[in-house]
């Protein structure tokens, strides 16, 4: 039998580590503001309207309080996205509504984005080659009821009640519920059309990235819980933390016994039916949750939203390289035909990612090591490369190749039948 796949030595992605800083809240003063869920849209829409290469933006539907949970899509040629062998990233904030910081950190990045595009050649870099979705908040409902305040739980929940942290799917559980909220079956919705590779939750009360599991069964709350991408994802936490300005710092009084800024969900607290963890099991979102401040709901939103993207600017953009180190490459049939629904297995440890781009494009986040890497569909025979290399820094480009197994007419499958002994 013969077999195909094309390997390409890894290749440093092309970005450097010096984006320059700038503050859109300068220019745009509003953006130090607690401003409502409307002038997210209006936002959005204006964004679009000025850079309609680059922006398409988008509302997954309206809320049982009569708001519209607002997305912006970025990158180059942007109407050709769902096509383009560029990696998704998915950045969300605001899912308990009085935790606000993210909103004003998500709202500054898309304006950062498309009013730097051309004047730093980094931000093109990064924009040319990565597919930003931006939901500054997914419960606006909870945000129009909050109120200010370092604690307390007044706008965490949706309009029926629901935490929405705690209203996913759950892998542990066999993966029903019987009622999801509104917003959480949008943003379910959602994430099955924008197969993000990397993820990221903004919250606030303390100051920390707390990657998966969140939560396991069979052990206690304060106990470790590993993922089967573990080491991964440690490294995506200590990305973003060691390029925060204090994150490491451990400065809020929930912040004790962090590593770096850093934290396993289920070790600081046991929390079942969480989005990140439904993101990476059930959609290969490789999702952390980040806590941007120990105060929820700051009294001043000029120093607060300064402050958040000062703190974050470097850790954003160091975060979503991520998405481009490890493996990558595109799964087609014998005519070039792009193949979904392929199952990318990685050797020693790691839970299988499937195809889910519509060419065929996948991108698999890995650590620097030595792996052996498989691809394989039903009706396909399967396909391995031994001993892939990944470096630091880089992404190794695997296309794999399958070959359709001959097909069984029904008469020769029954002809194969055993006979019965007498």
């Amino acid at each position: 039998m013969i077999v195909f796949l094309q390997f390409a030595v890894s290749l440093l992605f092309s970005i450097s580590n010096g984006f320059v800083f700038w503050d859109p809240a300068d220019e745009f003063h509003d953006l130090n503001t607690y401003f409502d869920n409307s002038e997210i849209g209006a936002s959005f829409l204006a964004l679009q309207n000025n850079f309609p290469n680059l922006v398409i933006a988008n509302s997954l539907g309206t809320t049982p309080g009569d708001n519209s949970i607002y997305e912006i899509t970025i990158t180059s040629n942007v109407s050709l996205w769902e096509t383009a062998q560029k990696p998704s990233v998915k950045y969300v904030a605001n899912m308990h509504g009085n935790e606000v910081r993210g909103r004003g950190l998500l709202l500054k990045l898309a304006y950062f984005l498309t009013h730097r595009y051309d004047a730093d050649p980094d931000v093109k870099a990064i924009v040319d080659s990565t597919i930003f979705h931006l939901l500054p908040t997914i419960n606006p409902d909870g945000f129009e009821r909050a109120a200010k305040g370092c604690t307390g739980v007044t706008g965490r929940y949706t309009t029926d009640g629901t935490d929405m942290n705690r209203d996913f799917p759950s892998h542990w559980f066999g993966g029903t519920r019987l009622k999801y909220s509104a917003e959480t079956e949008m943003l379910m919705e959602y994430a099955k059309t924008r197969p993000a590779v990397l993820g990221i939750s903004y919250h606030d009360g303390a100051l920390v990235a707390n990657y998966p599991w969140d939560g396991e069964p069979d052990l206690p709350s304060g106990k470790y819980a590993a993922s089967p991408d573990d080491s991964v994802f440690v490294n995506m936490a200590r990305t973003y933390s060691l390029n925060h300005r204090t994150m490491t710092t451990n400065e809020c009084s929930r912040d004790s016994g962090f590593v770096d800024g850093t934290t396993n969900g289920n070790k600081w607290y046991k929390v079942f039916n969480g989005m990140q963890d439904w993101n990476y099991y059930y959609n290969d979102c490789f999702e952390i949750t980040v806590e941007l401040g120990c105060c929820k709901y700051p009294q001043v939103a000029s120093s607060t939203f300064g402050d958040v993207w000062t703190d974050n600017f470097e850790s954003v953009f160091e975060y979503t390289k991520l998405a481009h180190y490890g493996i990558n490459g595109r799964v087609t049939d014998f005519s070039g035909n792009p193949l979904t629904g392929v199952t990318i297995r990685v050797s020693g440890g790691g839970k299988n990612i499937t195809v889910r781009h519509n060419m065929g494009y996948y991108w698999r986040p890995l650590i620097k090591g030595q792996y052996n890497i498989t691809a394989y569909k039903q009706g396909y025979y399967p396909l391995s490369r031994r001993s892939v290399v990944v470096i630091e820094g880089a992404s190794t480009e695997i296309d794999f190749v399958l070959i359709p197994k001959p097909q069984v007419s029904k008469r020769k499958q029954r002809l194969r039948k055993p006979k019965r002994s007498v």
